[in-house]
């Protein structure tokens, strides 16, 4: 009797540790955003103060995407040659991510900002595959919402970062602003060790029964992985929605300042309102994910975002104009946790969980990478009024890849069946 009741409360223990465990890697994700978001604010003041033109400011957005996404597919990889290293590697994103934006205020120059840039996005974007990585290894049934949970807390940063940043702007220079962002990294690293150091198993894989694997075993089963059609869809679907999404995110301030001649506190109200909505609506939508498909529900966000894109095409200005921002937060989120955990579900039991991240990473980062300089390009051309048609469009494309990606798991469920 006596032992029974110890491994109950064992097993107790060990789910309250592992719960606090992934509520610490979740609520770290916050902060992982709030100054990543916050940045955004900050843009239109640094395009003011080294007076850019539309294509230098699609250069920053590029090198921040490029960066993470390079770092990212890389990391992935390596990261689940060092599971047992993963909960270190948090730390490490996160201190360095503060150092970067600590750069970043510290840069006379362009050209130092931008290779100050490349530091923070790429420390901050290595925290995606290490975290995601444990979440989807330790809660494999709710791998959907525990992902779209891990994006919802994303957003709370950025909330907060917009806001804070944008009320800040009317007090204090942009580079004050970021002096803040190391020590804030040092705190809610510490915070985050407090939380991690009792969930000792959290250290070491799920799958004790497999040997450590050298290199070689590891790329062959990534590239054996990489023969699924549904993946190629997915890395698609996913990159081609990026360069719609990386748009939006780095040109509504810019638009907001240049055409609409609005504030930084407006300006900041903007962008929370965009990533806000999504707090409530993006774990629903993993939870619709896990339930009903993946597939369906990502070509639904994606025609229901494009549907958006093209109403504030139309209205332009004005309250309608911030309305349709918000209705575009509670999907713009929606669609990277579904993609990753449908990338996690073919890649399942084949301890590629860091891969799978980082290669979604990269597909986004060589698509969204791209993304901010041809927009500046047309935004120069055309003026910004061309930005939310463009943006419409290419949720539209993505779609057409959802239909045949749909249409191809169907078809595979079919054969099994018959």
């Amino acid at each position: 009797m006596s032992r029974f009741s110890t491994k109950t409360e064992q097993q107790l223990e060990g789910r309250v540790t592992g719960r606090l465990a992934a509520g610490g890697i979740i609520t770290g994700h916050t902060l992982q955003h709030f100054y990543g978001q916050g940045f955004y604010v900050i843009l239109p003041a640094i395009y003011t103060w080294l007076g850019l033109t539309p294509v230098g400011a699609g250069v920053i957005g590029m090198v921040r995407q490029v960066s993470s996404g390079v770092a990212t597919m890389i990391g992935g990889f390596f990261i689940d040659k060092l599971q047992h290293r993963r909960i270190l590697i948090l730390y490490l994103s996160m201190l360095l991510m503060g150092l970067g934006y600590l750069l970043v205020g510290l840069s006379p120059t362009y050209l130092l900002i931008l290779l100050s840039l490349s530091l923070a996005g790429a420390a901050g974007a290595i925290w995606h595959p290490a975290a995601l990585g444990l979440l989807s290894q330790r809660y494999p049934e709710h791998r959907g919402f525990l992902l779209a949970l891990h994006r919802s807390s994303g957003n709370i940063g950025e909330i907060l970062g917009p806001l804070s940043v944008g009320a800040l702007l009317l007090v204090f220079v942009w580079q004050k602003v970021l002096f803040g962002a190391f020590p804030i990294a040092v705190v809610t690293a510490l915070l985050l060790w407090t939380t991690l150091r009792w969930a000792g198993d959290w250290q070491i894989p799920t799958d004790q029964t497999s040997p450590q694997r050298m290199l070689r075993e590891q790329f062959a089963a990534l590239k054996e992985v990489l023969k699924n059609r549904g993946l190629v869809l997915l890395l698609l679907v996913s990159g081609i929605s990026g360069l719609g999404q990386g748009s939006i995110m780095l040109w509504l301030p810019l638009y907001l300042q240049e055409a609409q001649g609005m504030g930084s506190l407006g300006i900041g109200v903007h962008v929370g309102l965009l990533s806000g909505v999504g707090i409530v609506s993006v774990p629903v939508i993993g939870i619709l994910s896990d339930r009903f498909g993946r597939n369906r529900v990502i070509f639904m966000v994606l025609m229901v975002q494009a549907a958006i894109a093209i109403l504030m095409a139309l209205v332009g200005s004005g309250i309608i104009l911030t309305i349709l921002v918000g209705f575009m937060g509670a999907f713009l989120f929606a669609l990277n946790p579904l993609v990753q955990a449908g990338a996690l579900d073919i890649a399942e039991g084949k301890r590629l969980e860091g891969s799978m991240i980082g290669l979604l990473w990269g597909s986004n980062a060589a698509f969204s990478g791209v993304s901010p300089v041809l927009a500046g390009f047309l935004i120069t051309s055309l003026g910004y009024g061309v930005l939310f048609w463009y943006i419409a469009t290419v949720k539209v494309v993505a779609g057409l890849f959802a239909i045949t990606l749909l249409l191809s798991t169907t078809r595979t469920q079919r054969i099994f069946r018959s």
